[in-house]
């Protein structure tokens, strides 16, 4: 048995499905209305109640709270080797993200100085998920850019273990980044208490990074408080493959997207048959769920699917299909060439993997250094203003607001 190869209208009618699902359904939601409500009345003591009911049934008020000191403890029980490995990947994705660094935009005339000038937020939050293991590699997409942008506190959230113990190599991590302390806690309590603010933990300006359904439902309806990255999903993946593609590294592709939880998505499209067939036949039989192959009449096609489903990542296999890369867009993250494994994109590549999923890559944008930013304009006036005076009161007289135009011709 092979997994079966549907056409693009099949793939069209795939992407509907998953976009009117939504990142969290309406149960979703009212559960997680009901846990900020809570935390927002009893503070601490509904954190800790969640984390009683979802992770750890023993813990105690002083386990949700993890400071520099108790991470270095953590720490120390990492094994060399993922301790190197994380020093690699913090390496790589700052010099990555060094170079976004957002400059101050000046424009100068005789009467007017303005400016547009960056400046880091006084403090983030960043949510790090946990599967059966904790997620240094997030802790580093998180931290590394936040602190290249300058942010002066920076707070990670994620869920208690079962067994109390802080995991090594996420403490790791997050002293790479130099993290003020860990809120051991996840979903909708934990995003609640960094928005509103606990004994244990003090209110943040932004909540970035990705977690469950009750995260993302969370992060939408703290919105109005606190800054928000974005509301992102189950994972994606559209590989768009030609003839010369090679079908053992894209069963791994597939298979590796497969692995991410909350129902992810991996799609394969292709012109070529041969690629299809032998891919649906191997990954049939390494476990096929969550994974979808698609036939289409041309690598151009094909390329229009993947524009078209507008996914968190997007794989050119092969040369032929690596000389479409100048033509594709709606994609979080690009990958070109058979080399260039997607899961280099969540870990080494330096590139940042909390991404738009859900088809926001249409518009939104991969997490980066600017998202630790807000923006003031600063505007000075000097020299003779009669001439611009004059034109912005004649504006503000136009639009009937008489004191704007007169505190402009005083000024002229």
């Amino acid at each position: 048995m092979a997994l079966p190869i549907r056409d693009l209208a099949a793939l069209r009618l795939e992407v509907e499905r998953r976009r009117n699902a939504q990142a969290f359904d309406e149960k979703t939601l009212g559960a997680a209305r009901a846990s900020i409500a809570d935390v927002r009345k009893r503070g601490d003591a509904a954190v800790l109640a969640s984390v009683r009911a979802f992770d750890r049934k023993d813990a105690r008020a002083a386990d949700l709270w993890a400071t520099a000191g108790d991470l270095r403890r953590a720490a120390a029980k990492l094994p060399r080797d993922v301790r190197s490995a994380i020093d690699v990947a913090a390496k790589r994705i700052g010099a990555f993200h060094g170079k976004q660094k957002p400059k101050a935009v000046i424009h100068r005339t005789p009467q007017t100085k303005t400016e547009l000038v960056p400046q880091p937020l006084a403090r983030v939050g960043g949510c790090v998920p946990r599967g059966v293991r904790g997620y240094p590699s997030t802790a580093l997409m998180i931290g590394v850019p936040a602190r290249i942008a300058g942010v002066k506190e920076l707070v990670l959230c994620s869920p208690m273990t079962a067994d109390g113990v802080i995991d090594p190599a996420l403490a790791y991590a997050a002293l790479a980044v130099d993290a003020d302390g860990l809120l051991r806690a996840g979903g909708a309590a934990g995003v609640a208490a960094m928005a509103i603010g606990t004994k244990t933990v003090e209110r943040v300006d932004k909540i970035v990074g990705p977690g469950n359904s009750f995260t993302t439902a969370a992060k939408w309806l703290v919105s109005a408080e606190v800054g928000i990255d974005g509301l992102q999903g189950p994972s994606e993946l559209v590989i768009v493959a030609g003839e010369d593609a090679e079908p053992a590294s894209i069963v791994l592709d597939l298979k590796a997207q497969a692995e991410h939880g909350g129902g992810p998505y991996a799609a394969l499209v292709s012109p070529s048959q041969g690629v299809l067939a032998v891919v649906a036949a191997v990954a049939e039989r390494l476990g096929g769920d969550n994974i979808g192959i698609f036939h289409a009449g041309s690598l151009n096609e094909a390329l229009d699917a993947a524009i078209m489903a507008a996914p968190e990542h997007v794989h050119l296999a092969g040369r032929q299909a690596s000389r479409l890369a100048p033509r594709a867009r709606n994609a979080g993250a690009l990958f070109v060439g058979t080399q260039t494994a997607v899961a280099f994109g969540d870990y080494v590549a330096g590139s940042n993997h909390v991404l738009p999923t859900g088809g926001s890559a249409r518009w939104a944008s991969p997490l980066r250094v600017e998202d630790f930013v807000r923006w003031m304009t600063r505007v000075e006036a000097r020299g003779s203003l009669t001439a611009i005076a004059r034109a912005g009161a004649a504006i503000a007289q136009y639009e009937d607001m008489e004191y704007h135009a007169a505190s402009m011709e005083m000024r002229g």
